[in-house]
């Protein structure tokens, strides 16, 4: 049977009570972002379970130094949020079994807030394009490693969390698979419930928010980002205090910073 390994970025811990709170029963490399520099390994329950923390910042550096430490042949990425289903090893492992031409899956969660289930995100079982891929996050994914190795995929350090722009770090890596050639596809079973009390990024749909979804539209789609800046202004249009025109003004703005790396705020 193939080897799962479960790639989770995580911050400030400083001993592997992760290991039973998310109910891994599986390999696992934690990628821990705290104030020093050092590496964990042990075993648990027959299971290779690594931590390895850094001083680095940001999600994508953390993410990518999990990718470089674990092994095994298939990979489920994870956030520290996540509480998996006892079965989730093998469901995962089957469902590459069930697939055999997908290279990267999306898998289905149930959303928690409050201590309550807000959320069902089923999927059905399916080849998924462009156009019905970007809206997933990093921890509904499962690669398999030789997929991304063979098309050195990895994920950008320049959006998500602790970035100099504040998210799509996830959609990014998606976007880098398909492009590569790499296929994907969605699979019905449920990973287990993701917490979603509080965001370590997410501040409202303010002026930043806007500038940085310019700078992921002029990185994700330079040709075409006019046409994303208006349908953004216009999606996010009930969400936000801002005009429509201020909506269309910052994300312009984000495009252009984008050419230098210029972040939020900007001098006027």
């Amino acid at each position: 049977m193939k080897k799962l390994c479960v790639l989770c970025t995580t911050m400030h811990q400083t001993d592997l009570t992760k290991y039973e709170e998310m109910g891994i029963r599986s390999d696992v490399v934690f990628a821990n972002q705290c104030g020093r520099d050092e590496k964990l390994e042990t075993v648990i329950d027959g299971n290779r379970v690594k931590m390895i923390s850094t001083s680095t910042r940001g999600v994508g550096k953390n993410r990518n130094i999990a990718l470089m430490a674990a092994e095994g042949d298939i990979f489920l990425f994870a956030d520290d949020d996540m509480h998996y289903r006892p079965d989730y090893a093998e469901q995962v492992v089957k469902a590459f079994e069930e697939l055999p031409k997908a290279d990267v899956i999306i898998f289905g969660v149930e959303i928690i807030k409050n201590g309550e289930l807000a959320e069902r995100r089923i999927n059905p079982i399916k080849r998924r394009r462009l156009h019905d891929s970007l809206r997933y996050g990093a921890s509904v994914l499962a690669a398999r490693k030789n997929a991304l190795l063979r098309a050195n995929i990895n994920f950008t350090t320049l959006f998500g969390g602790g970035c100099i722009y504040s998210c799509g770090e996830d959609s990014m890596f998606i976007l880098d698979c398909l492009r590569a050639g790499l296929k994907l596809y969605s699979h019905s079973y449920i990973l287990g419930t993701c917490a979603k009390d509080t965001s370590t990024w997410f501040t409202g749909y303010n002026e930043k928010f806007f500038f940085d979804k310019g700078a992921w539209i002029a990185a994700a789609f330079p040709k075409i980002g006019f046409a994303f800046r208006y349908y953004f202004a216009w999606h996010f249009r009930k969400k936000t205090e801002l005009t429509y025109r201020e909506c269309c003004r910052l994300i312009k703005r984000g495009q252009k910073g984008f050419c230098t790396l210029s972040t939020w705020p900007q001098p006027r």
